[in-house]
């Protein structure tokens, strides 16, 4: 592990800020997965209960009712900028990165805030809640949470960090599974050929599993994504002045 060493002596820690989707045993599981294989490579893991998570009662769950992406976003914002004053964190050195509507959480924060977070994994996403609303699978859902792009086009223009990739700056490295189905992965093909178009092809990775759903569990293809993170944060967070400890 590499420490960036300051001129007040202090070793500083990369921090890795994991937002985990909203509710069920799925995000307990990945929360406990990613959060000892994360501190068990040396960095620093926050992974904060932004508006709309389960466990903090009614209103806050329902805190982002006509607002995803917007009140909720901005709880992940603030807690990844309170790290960044802490004198045993690399302030340089912070990534972004969740599954399913973390995936969609990461994918703002690279679009909304380029140059919060030095690097972000993005793992399956939705892209785009328009194209999520079209889905004749969850349509319903959708419109139950943020209406119809009819009624409220702003709330949808603001769930679309397809329609501001424009805007990315930092590396991003992005993962689906051919066969889900709840975020199809047609979402990420959307995403890289928008980046494409945008001339970012040079800041995006992206891996493509044949078969896959939506929480991996072939043990090959976990074994392949989690060290594709781990390979994509070494390089993009342990980089600069450094230290060997």
């Amino acid at each position: 592990m590499k420490l960036a060493t300051g001129s007040d002596g202090v070793m500083r820690w990369p921090q890795v800020s994991f937002i985990p989707e909203r509710s069920g045993f799925y995000k307990l599981f990945h929360v406990i997965m990613n959060l000892s294989e994360a501190t068990a490579k040396g960095y620093l893991v926050i992974a904060p209960e932004y508006r709309g998570s389960i466990g903090y009662g009614r209103d806050w769950r329902e805190g982002v009712y006509m607002d995803v992406g917007g009140k909720d976003a901005k709880d992940a914002w603030m807690a990844a900028r309170h790290l960044k004053t802490l004198n045993y964190v690399d302030t340089d050195r912070v990534g972004v990165w969740g599954l399913s509507y973390g995936g969609f959480f990461t994918l703002i924060a690279v679009t909304d805030q380029p140059k919060l977070f030095r690097a972000g994994v993005d793992v399956a996403g939705v892209v785009d809640y328009a194209m999520y609303y079209e889905d004749p699978y969850h349509g319903g859902w959708t419109a139950s949470r943020i209406g119809t792009p009819e009624q409220h086009p702003q709330v949808y223009a603001n769930a679309s960090p397809l329609s501001h990739v424009d805007r990315l700056e930092r590396p991003l490295l992005v993962l689906h599974g051919t066969s889900d189905v709840n975020v199809p992965y047609l979402h990420s093909v959307r995403l890289i050929d928008e980046l494409l178009k945008k001339g970012k092809g040079d800041l995006v990775s992206f891996m493509t599993y044949p078969g896959e759903f939506h929480y991996f569990t072939r043990e090959h293809v976990l074994r392949d994504a989690w060290h594709r993170v781990d390979d994509f944060f070494r390089a993009n967070l342990q980089g600069g002045t450094t230290t060997s400890q």
